[in-house]
């Protein structure tokens, strides 16, 4: 290995370490400054949650409840149930069950998860891998974002591009 390509490796990593410093520092500053729409009551220690579609659990954990959310849907011959989307620390995770309802198996594929707010708006976009899955077998999706996007209404799935 050159020289040259030596000092090009050691700029990369210290480019990638910086980048990390500063979302670190970001998500710090912001969960501190924000926090979270989350407000305290007057003198009794109750917290109030302001969104319309999350609870707070007593982790600090939002857990989005829309009916429309966490309803069962479907993707070509997939299922995708029992969905829990959550929040915590500013990375918002929906995890689900897959399975293949079809005959044949179902390739890996990248999906388009968009997320939608009580106004029909596309809210965001996760793209997540669904691995390769035989006729009748379930498996987990797990799909994250660093970002608070858990009160959402409801989500659609489809092929991404």
């Amino acid at each position: 290995m050159s020289k040259k390509q030596k000092i090009g490796i050691i700029a990369l990593v210290l480019v990638i370490a910086i980048i990390l410093v500063i979302v670190i520092v970001m998500a710090v500053t912001n969960k501190s400054t924000n926090n979270n729409g989350v407000q305290e009551g007057s003198g009794d220690n109750t917290v109030v949650n302001e969104e319309k579609y999350t609870v707070n659990l007593s982790d600090g954990t939002k857990l989005n409840l829309s009916p429309e959310f966490n309803s069962t849907k479907t993707y070509k011959d997939l299922e995708i149930s029992n969905i829990q989307y959550t929040e915590k620390d500013g990375k918002s995770v929906m995890l689900a069950d897959v399975t293949n309802k079809g005959t044949s198996t179902h390739e890996v594929e990248i999906v388009k998860l968009t997320m939608i707010g009580e106004n029909g708006e596309t809210v965001t976009e996760i793209k997540p891998i669904i691995g390769e899955i035989e006729p009748g077998e379930t498996v987990k999706l797990n799909a994250s974002i660093f970002a608070d996007v858990s009160n959402v209404k409801d989500f659609t799935i489809e092929e991404a591009e």
